[in-house]
């Protein structure tokens, strides 16, 4: 389903355990028509998400999102002072010049 990379994945850990984990979901928006939406996991998981357990956090990610963003990596990025999650998603077929968000 989805992928993290080992950097992504201790911040996930370090910033999101104590909730659970995170939920990640595509909401339309951005200027290229979806945007990566991330909260913690304990005030807003569903029902009908997709959850995946990585032992010390889960994923949950929103049942309409999970098709889009299957065979995707999460990582985490450092540029100078800049640090954030990034998707590497080959089911994007473009990204906005901000980088904020993707056409599917």
């Amino acid at each position: 389903m989805i992928e993290v990379t080992d950097g992504a994945y201790e911040k996930i850990h370090e910033r999101a355990g104590e909730h659970g984990g995170v939920r990640i979901e595509l909401l339309p928006g951005g200027c290229a028509g979806f945007e990566y939406k991330f909260d913690f996991l304990d005030d807003n998981s569903h029902a009908d998400d997709v959850v995946i357990d990585f032992v010390t956090f889960k994923i949950a990610i929103a049942r309409l999102s999970a098709p889009m963003l299957d065979g995707a990596t999460l990582d985490w990025v450092s540029h100078g002072i800049n640090e954030e999650f990034i998707f590497r998603n080959p089911n994007e077929k473009n990204k906005c010049g901000c980088g904020v968000s993707a056409i599917f």
